[in-house]
């Protein structure tokens, strides 16, 4: 009895389509769109998230920068800040609290923290600039010149993101702690960040000295 025929099935081959040059450039053009949506995105998720951080990791140094210079009403940053400086210096964060910023602000905050139980020998204040880049460039040399390297940064929470991203860049181990009190997260607040985060990473970062290292 003859055997039956074997029938062995062939995979069809399928066509992959060609681009042409216009479809090539469709593709490259959309994939460019979509990153260039992403990256405010990120930006975004990275002003909300830091400012959602409470690092009460030990440093060396807390820093409350410039309570004078905010958004909104500066006596409540200004309190809100200090604060939290305050607090974190009572938990045993660290055992010096510098204040960043103009001279102008350093007797009412040393007065204010000293009324919250921190040590006049405790509180480090010198002119620093007003500025985020400025007031970080003259602690990052401080901090050289004494031989340390991590510091607790005080700020408000949505200015966190674009503070550590402006420490790091100096070299500085920076463990943030916004002052979550008095001082909410507004969609006017992200939205400045996000743009002077934005910023920072494209031109001011290439800009910076590692002091730090």
């Amino acid at each position: 009895m003859a055997s039956p025929p074997v029938i062995v099935a062939r995979p069809h081959s399928v066509a992959l389509p060609r681009l042409g040059v216009r479809g090539i450039g469709t593709w490259l053009g959309t994939l460019l769109v979509s990153a260039l949506l992403l990256i405010p995105v990120g930006a975004a998720l990275q002003v909300v998230l830091t400012a959602q951080v409470d690092d009460r990791s030990p440093t060396q140094v807390l820093v409350v920068l410039n309570p004078s210079r905010t958004w909104g009403d500066p006596d409540e940053a200004r309190t809100s800040r200090l604060d939290q400086a305050a607090a974190l210096y009572r938990s045993g964060v660290a055992p010096v609290v510098v204040i960043a910023g103009p001279d102008r602000i350093e007797r009412v905050s040393r007065v204010y923290l000293m009324g919250l139980g921190v040590p006049d020998r405790d509180i480090v204040t010198f002119p620093t600039g007003s500025d985020t880049v400025g007031a970080l460039g003259v602690v990052a040399r401080v901090l050289r010149d004494l031989g340390w390297s991590s510091a607790t940064i005080v700020t408000d929470p949505a200015h966190a993101a674009r503070a550590q991203a402006t420490a790091n860049a100096y070299g500085i181990d920076a463990h943030m702690s916004p002052a979550q009190e008095q001082v909410a997260l507004t969609s006017d607040g992200v939205g400045r960040e996000v743009m002077a985060l934005l910023r920072h990473y494209a031109w001011t970062r290439w800009s910076l000295p590692e002091i730090l290292t």
